[in-house]
């Protein structure tokens, strides 16, 4: 029997996604998902809750609660919007730009040294 295509798909990014986090956890020193949430601030700039729970794909919930360890340990910051008393501004902080450069620099180097050493 063939196995689905979307199966294999499916199977596929999960190793992707694990490879990621373990090399992250490893060279850099944080997760896969922090780092993706670091990654969408960094493109996207200063955000509402909502827009950065449909950029990365998950739900408000799940989101608000990685807004609050990012922001205690200083990564990002957010306020009350003027326009909607209801909505809060996600942003990454002016350090953690710095160091999210940081990050993905070690990063790259990384990902360079585990390419040549799998040559």
């Amino acid at each position: 029997m063939d196995t689905p295509l979307a199966y294999l798909l499916g199977k596929l990014m999960f190793e992707i996604d694990r490879a990621a986090d373990q090399l992250l956890q490893t060279h850099v020193g944080i997760s896969y998902r922090r780092f993706l949430f670091l990654t969408v601030l960094h493109h996207c700039g200063t955000v509402t809750q909502h827009e950065l729970a449909i950029a990365l794909g998950y739900s408000d919930p799940a989101v608000s609660t990685m807004l609050v360890e990012l922001a205690k340990d200083g990564y990002i910051q957010t306020t009350k919007s003027p326009e909607h008393g209801r909505k809060r501004l996600v942003a990454i902080t002016d350090i953690d730009a710095q160091h999210y450069r940081e990050l993905t620099e070690r990063l790259h180097q990384a990902l360079i040294a585990k390419m040549k050493k799998e040559k």
